[in-house]
């Protein structure tokens, strides 16, 4: 069942959620409750070893050292106990979301979550916006439409491995965010690509030359067909995609028009889709509202580039 409005999507999720999803999530309370106890038990019991540890072999002799000694210990201690934590909520999360997404989703029309990538790293790889990964880490994925447009959504983190002088490797993040493939009804053969303007590796084609002066001053692009580029990247488009920046208060931006597909990245530092937290009843109304304003937040982003009109973006 298509949805074509968002209101509708807001309606729909009251339904659902109040009448299937709350009795099915009441009976995880008591599992919460044991989890959080036993996941900040063996926080803090990790948090004494690491500083215990680290105590012992830090080399005390002075008072310079000690006070050293103690804000080093402190520091790797909350972050040892701090994953310790994040990987019990985790569990917990992907444990409620196997059980709870197949009833939630249907209260947002043929949309479907799944625990399996949506968006490839080739895909990735060919729209030139990420191409130094060697590690693509999934998290939450959806399938679905909107107004007739096929949308694929995936929560992702590219990264990459680089080593020192010393041989010692050290993992950097290229992108942390999600990706939303939109297939459009443009047709185009060129390739564009939008991203934020650097000093440095801005596009990989020649740089295309725009109406509106402050798109430019923020963001490169390029493209093989610079015509076509132009058709494309609208002065309308080019306002809307300032706005979906601020919209989804994100780090930044980019996209790419490739095989009459619009891919986005939107770079975000909080981990979205987010649901089961140890810290709240199972039936907590407010973190299924977040949820369901961060899926309507990119149903808005296709409002807001009327990618589902034939005409100009």
């Amino acid at each position: 069942m298509a949805v074509n409005s968002i209101n509708e999507f807001r309606m729909n999720f009251a339904r659902v959620f109040h009448s299937k999803v709350k009795p099915a999530l009441l009976s995880f309370e008591n599992d919460r409750i044991r989890i959080r106890k036993k996941a900040l038990f063996l926080s803090f019991l990790v948090f004494c070893i690491v500083i215990g540890v680290l105590f012992f072999y830090f080399d005390i002799t002075t008072s310079e050292s000690i006070l050293l000694s103690i804000v080093l210990d402190i520091v790797f201690g909350w972050v040892a106990a701090y994953a310790v934590y994040s990987y019990f909520k985790k569990q917990f999360e992907n444990t409620i979301k196997m059980t709870i997404m197949p009833i939630l989703m249907p209260a947002f029309g043929d949309f479907q979550w799944l625990p399996a990538g949506t968006i490839y790293d080739e895909e990735i790889r060919m729209s030139k916006l990420y191409t130094r990964f060697d590690r693509m880490e999934e998290d939450d994925n959806f399938i679905g439409s909107y107004k007739d447009v096929p949308i694929r959504i995936s929560e992702v983190k590219l990264s990459y491995e680089t080593r020192d002088s010393r041989g010692r490797r050290h993992r950097h993040t290229e992108f942390k965010g999600v990706l939303i493939s939109l297939e459009i009804p443009k047709r185009f053969t060129g390739h564009t690509i939008v991203r934020p303007r650097v000093l440095l590796g801005n596009g990989p084609y020649k740089e295309v030359k725009l109406e509106d002066p402050e798109f430019s001053k923020r963001f490169y692009v390029s493209s093989t067909d610079q015509v076509e580029a132009r058709y494309l990247l609208t002065t309308a488009f080019m306002q809307r995609y300032k706005n979906i920046q601020k919209a989804f208060n994100a780090n930044d931006i980019a996209c790419s028009f490739l095989n009459n597909k619009l891919l986005l990245a939107v770079s975000v530092s909080k981990d979205l889709f987010s649901l089961g937290d140890l810290n709240k009843p199972v039936a907590d109304t407010n973190q299924f509202t977040i949820f369901l304003n961060e899926i309507i937040s990119i149903l808005e982003m296709i409002e807001e580039l009327k990618v589902y009109q034939n005409i100009g973006l």
